[in-house]
Order: structure tokens, then C-alpha cells, then sequence
């Protein structure tokens, strides 16, 4: 996975001047955040999907960063859909390219508005089945998918864990597998499974 050094110096230029939310986007750089943000870049560098780009759960845009920085040549756009606008707020003050659109908005009603070469959800996790189902059912058939999600029970924010790999793969509907993996993060294990809708 590279790193662009203006990327870097983005993050740094974002944790200087608002040393007030510094603590909260600096949890973006946590080993295990890291270390799946690397194993999904792996993914996508692998497969290397050509158009238009979705990160549900978005976050402050770190994964979003990456995906330019390691596959600028096969995207045409990256949308960063997540709940909270503050997400939104902080994409817009520290990703700057004319490719990233930083979008508020629930997954699980989310209109696309170009067809999807690729859509990425790390935050699998955190929503209900409910809204996980309508998020699946509104992605279109034959688009790369890439899912992460956890067995870490311990945080409230986690409502929808997995039991294991296998049960990840059927409680997120997961067909025309490519690939599959899991790894440990000390004291928990972390999912990923793609393949195509």
C-alpha cells in the first residue's frame, strides 16, 4: 500500500489545526484500522475496478485518501457516503481533489448517482440487519463488492458482529466470491469477503 507524502501531510495539517477533534481522527490511525485499511487497498489494487467509487461509512475520508492514492489512474470518482455531516465536513477540509464527493447520507437509501464500479463497507458492524439488507438490495448485480466487519462484541457501537468467517459471509448475503480472509487484531478478529453482486 503507498501513502502519498502530501497525503500524510494532510492528516498532520488536519491534527494541527483543530487539535480539539485531533484525539477522535486520530482513532482513524489505530493498528487495526490500519492494518484493514491496507488488507481492503490489497483487495482493490488486486482487482483494480475502473469508474466510479463508494466507501459507506466513510468516516473523516483516510480510506477514501487511499483508494487515490493507490488507484488514481482506475478512478473516475469516489463518494463517501457517511451518517454523520461532520464526516463531510473534515473529507472537505483535508482530501483535496476534484474526484472525492463527501455525501451525508443513510447507506440504506442511498441513490447512486453513477453506476458503481466498486462499493466498500468497512462498518458492517454497526448497522442492523435491516439496514444492511436494503443497503444490499440497492446495490446494482455485477458490481465489486468489498464487506469488513468484526467479532468485537465489547464495543456498544458494534451491533451486528459475526460469530465467524462463515457466518460473516451469510448474514451479508455474500455470492461470486473471489476472495475471503481474516486476521487477527489482538483480541478480536477481523472479516473481509469480495466478489461480485
Amino acid at each position: 500500500m503507498k501513502v502519498n507524502p502530501k497525503t500524510i501531510e494532510s492528516w498532520m495539517k488536519f491534527i494541527r489545526f483543530h487539535p480539539d477533534l485531533s484525539e477522535r481522527y486520530m482513532d482513524q490511525f489505530w493498528g487495526s484500522q490500519v492494518t484493514s485499511k491496507e488488507q481492503l487497498i490489497n483487495v482493490l489494487v488486486l482487482n483494480r475496478p475502473i469508474g466510479a467509487y463508494y466507501v459507506f461509512g466513510g468516516w473523516y475520508g483516510v480510506t477514501t485518501q487511499l483508494i487515490l492514492d493507490n488507484l488514481d489512474a482506475c478512478v473516475r470518482n469516489v463518494y463517501s457516503v457517511d451518517s454523520d455531516p461532520y464526516c463531510a465536513w473534515v473529507i472537505n477540509d483535508v482530501v483535496k481533489s476534484d474526484k472525492v464527493e463527501a455525501v451525508t447520507h443513510e447507506m440504506s437509501d442511498y441513490d447512486y448517482p453513477e453506476k458503481p464500479a466498486c462499493v466498500i463497507n468497512c462498518v458492517t458492524e454497526h448497522i442492523t440487519q435491516e439496514t444492511y439488507d436494503k443497503w444490499w438490495d440497492k446495490i446494482p448485480e455485477g458490481t465489486l463488492y468489498v464487506l469488513q466487519g468484526n467479532n468485537f462484541w465489547e464495543s456498544p457501537d458494534h451491533i451486528r458482529c459475526a460469530a465467524g468467517l462463515e457466518d460473516f459471509k451469510v448474514i451479508h448475503h455474500c455470492k461470486n466470491i473471489l476472495g475471503e480472509k481474516e486476521w487477527d487484531c489482538d483480541g478480536f478478529t477481523r472479516y473481509m469477503v469480495w466478489g461480485y453482486k
